[in-house]
């Protein structure tokens, strides 16, 4: 993202590099949980709704139009 300022950038660098190895290991291993059990929350939520529009007969098919 680029809406993020410079000075904001720089402050948050230094308080991550002010924390030890072992606590940036640890932050970066909870993010990374979180992260893969959002996606696998998604995921599971993509295929039920296509389940349930293909149980119903909903399909999202455009048929292209002709051009002349």
């Amino acid at each position: 993202m680029q809406d993020t300022p410079e000075h904001i950038k720089q402050l948050q660098l230094e308080l991550w590099l002010s924390k030890t190895m072992s606590e940036r290991l640890e932050q970066f291993l909870l993010d990374n949980d979180a992260l893969f059990k959002l996606w696998k929350q998604a995921q599971q939520q993509v295929s039920a709704n296509n389940n349930n529009n293909i149980e119903a007969g909903v399909f999202n098919y455009v048929l292209p139009s002709k051009q002349s």
